[in-house]
């Protein structure tokens, strides 16, 4: 028994004992797909990641977009209101300097 208890650590030492019998193989599968699922996952990250990025980009995108559309729909109105006191500029007419109240009338009837 000590003999062969010898022989095996002498093989396991030598690696010997993983080549001959069938571990050997079930070792370097074993090796590549874990090497496999770690790639899968670090590949899926990453994917998750762009993905993220991608739909943040897109509610920017969005907001810049309603911005423009607001401050163009501003920026028409004032060049509108320029146009207008400058046709009645042509008129003698000008924009008060204070702004106008509204007098709000009883019906007495």
């Amino acid at each position: 028994m000590k003999k062969y208890k010898q022989t095996l650590l002498q093989k396991i030492k030598e690696n010997q004992f993983f080549k001959k019998s069938g571990l050997f193989n079930i070792r370097s599968f074993i090796f590549l797909f874990t090497l496999y699922s770690l790639i899968s996952v670090w590949l899926s990250s990453i994917s998750s990641d762009k993905d993220k990025k991608i739909n943040y980009l897109k509610e920017k995108s969005k907001k810049v977009k309603t911005e423009y559309v607001s401050k163009r729909a501003t920026l028409i109105n004032l060049t509108n209101r320029t146009n207008l006191l400058d046709k009645a500029a042509e008129f003698d007419f000008y924009s008060p300097s204070e702004p106008i109240t509204v007098i709000k009338l009883n019906d007495e009837s």
